[in-house]
């Protein structure tokens, strides 16, 4: 067979929960920002196979299918006007506050500005993994491990809920008090426009977010919410505030609905209608025991920092948020 020279190809498997999930539909999950006309047409092409094969875009994937994706480098790989801060480093972890806006693994939008193509030029040769995800827009604390050991470690006590994660949110409207969101969240899939959309569904997956306010700006009618989530599902917190009625600010699918997502997806969206230019929601803090050590890693943001001592105004660099 042979290999197009001008594209790289990316394999992985499907994983457990996704069992059973159209071809197509699995593609808009992994590669998110994509259309499911998008995913077809790929699919159609050639470009994304399963075992090396082409496939229809109605196959139903099973967990553990070895799928593959074909495309072209979409970005530039110069990286080094990256700047992602190092909020930890020891002999174990390499802690970042990721900022807002990189991507951590690479999609097809991007393949350079990652986190990860980050660490290659950064640590050549060092074995550095990110532990866990961050949507790409959501910035803050990500934990990447040095050893294959720390890594499979830190992975295991992030599947089986043991470590502590909090983040900062910016939400519409009045926080008053603190709340427990316990809504089953599933994938939408066809049921809907957009296809990795999370939606309440009494067989969908058990979830649990608790939630506090910190502040409330009457000016721009905001709140800044401390979130704890007690599962790790898709897109909990912004589905979990969507559904209590305080969605995230700036954010394209949960706050500015569907049929704006769909537009941003297809570079048809109108942008200075966006009060945020990305999703306002950081990782704020991440505690986890290791060997009988508690670590403890938090990462600050100038922008979230302001708005939690009622000085928005001193934050004018929108830009770089």
């Amino acid at each position: 067979m042979l290999v197009p020279t001008k594209k790289v190809v990316q394999r992985w498997k499907i994983p457990d929960f996704l069992n059973g999930i159209r071809a197509d539909h699995y593609l808009v999950y992994h590669v998110g920002r994509i259309s499911r006309n998008k995913a077809q047409k790929i699919i159609e092409s050639g470009d994304f196979r399963l075992e090396y094969r082409p496939l229809k875009a109605s196959k139903r994937l099973k967990a553990g299918d070895p799928v593959e994706l074909w495309r072209t480098p979409p970005d530039s790989p110069k990286v080094e006007h990256l700047q992602v801060p190092v909020v930890h480093e020891d002999a174990r972890f390499l802690v970042i506050n990721k900022p807002g806006n990189l991507a951590v693994h690479p999609s097809a939008r991007y393949l350079y500005q990652t986190l990860t193509h980050w660490l290659k030029t950064n640590y050549p040769g060092e074995p550095i993994h990110p532990c866990h995800r961050l949507d790409r827009e959501t910035s803050g604390v990500l934990i990447c491990t040095r050893d294959a050991q720390t890594e499979s470690q830190v992975k295991r006590a992030f599947m089986a809920g043991k470590i502590e994660k909090t983040y900062w949110a910016l939400v519409e409207g009045r926080f008053a008090k603190s709340l427990s969101c316990s809504r089953p969240l599933a994938l939408q899939g066809a049921r809907g426009l957009v296809a990795i959309k999370m939606i309440e569904d009494p067989n969908g997956l058990s979830c649990q977010t608790d939630f506090r306010p910190l502040f409330y700006d009457p000016v721009s009618h905001w709140s800044l919410v401390e979130c704890t989530p007690k599962t790790g599902r898709q897109h909990q917190i912004r589905a979990h505030l969507a559904l209590e009625g305080y969605p995230i600010v700036g954010d394209k699918l949960y706050a500015m609905g569907e049929e704006y997502f769909d537009a941003y997806t297809k570079g048809e969206a109108n942008l200075t209608s966006l009060p945020l230019p990305r999703q306002a929601l950081h990782a704020k803090r991440v505690c986890l025991d290791l060997d009988g050590e508690k670590y403890v890693f938090e990462a600050g943001h100038p922008f979230f920092d302001a708005f939690a001592m009622g000085e928005l105004g001193r934050y004018s660099n929108l830009e770089q948020f």
